[in-house]
């Protein structure tokens, strides 16, 4: 090899390199549609015609232990344990819980409407055997057929470590939260009105602290003529679209369609918009899952097993 050629071939490896340490700690937006660590279902509802369909699965060869929380919209926390066998796929509806003695898998049964958070205990410290699980929720209607269906976010281990219960989303330890949600929603019109939920990154279910933060969000029209407005909450948060802003109705905005930023103030946040689709004269609903932008640390801490 000619020494020109050496010296370009050690100029890739350098460029190689730096990349790969960028990926590696450079701070950003969790990726998804990976095995995770710690997966976020912003929207759980159950009781009078709507249930949920939950689903995990374990995408690796090992028996996994995930521990899970219900967060009701009142901040009431529900806690168990989930028991995988090698890639084994799991379902219950949150009315009806789940038990398996074979397993020992025991779920409670929940009512009303609030999120869901799962983490995986691993048995071993390394990152592989952290990274093992995906998760997925249908909402429906038993009297109108009607159905919400979302990916939950999945956060993914970056670093060898044992279990400790405390999720460091720092964007070394674990993935960051995203540092703002990106939607594309319908504006509100006298037929369809479309709903948004937000639930914040950062959670204490070990001292069962209400994490309580406010939100900025920014609209923009077809016409790219901005609107902005913020509001706060507690533990959880479901509204409408036109009760954040009249931006957000056809009427003002003017347009069918709007753009949704969505940041989080003293803390990152997450959620989903349930939009209201006109359908051959009537309304159907369907889940609206946001893109990420940017990073942000949080903190989910869990009592350890």
């Amino acid at each position: 090899m000619s020494r020109r050629r050496s010296h370009w071939s050690l100029i890739a490896v350098g460029a190689a390199v730096l990349m790969v340490c960028t990926r590696a700690w450079a701070g950003g937006p969790p990726a998804q549609k990976l095995p995770s660590a710690l997966l976020v279902f912003p929207l759980i509802q159950a009781g009078g015609d709507q249930d949920t369909r939950i689903e995990l699965l374990n995408l690796s060869g090992n028996a996994q232990s995930i521990q899970c929380f219900y967060v009701g919209s009142g901040c009431g926390e529900i806690g168990f344990t989930v028991f995988l066998t090698a890639y084994q796929p799991m379902a219950w509806l949150a009315s009806a819980g789940w038990n398996d003695p074979l397993t020992g898998t025991s779920v409670p049964p929940f009512f009303g409407a609030g999120e869901l958070k799962c983490g995986v205990v691993p048995p071993l410290p390394e990152v592989a055997f952290h990274n093992t699980i995906q998760g997925r929720a249908t909402i429906f209607s038993s009297s109108t057929g009607a159905t919400i269906s979302y990916g939950a976010v999945g956060f993914q281990r970056l670093s060898d470590g044992d279990y400790t219960g405390v999720f460091s989303l720092d964007g070394s330890t674990y993935a960051q939260c995203p540092n703002k949600l990106h939607f594309n929603v319908l504006t509100d019109q006298p037929t369809s009105a479309s709903q948004i939920v937000l639930v914040p990154c950062t959670e204490d279910l070990f001292f069962q602290i209400p994490t309580a933060v406010t939100v900025q969000i920014f609209i923009y029209n077809e016409f790219e003529q901005g609107f902005s407005t913020s509001y706060g909450f507690t533990c959880f948060d479901e509204r409408l679209l036109s009760e954040i802003s009249s931006a957000l109705t056809r009427a003002v905005a003017g347009t069918d369609t709007a753009h949704l930023v969505v940041r989080g103030v003293g803390g990152p946040v997450l959620g989903l918009v349930i939009d209201q689709v006109p359908f051959q004269g009537t309304t159907g609903t369907a889940g609206n899952e946001p893109s990420f932008d940017g990073g942000s640390s949080a903190t989910v801490t869990f009592p350890s097993l």
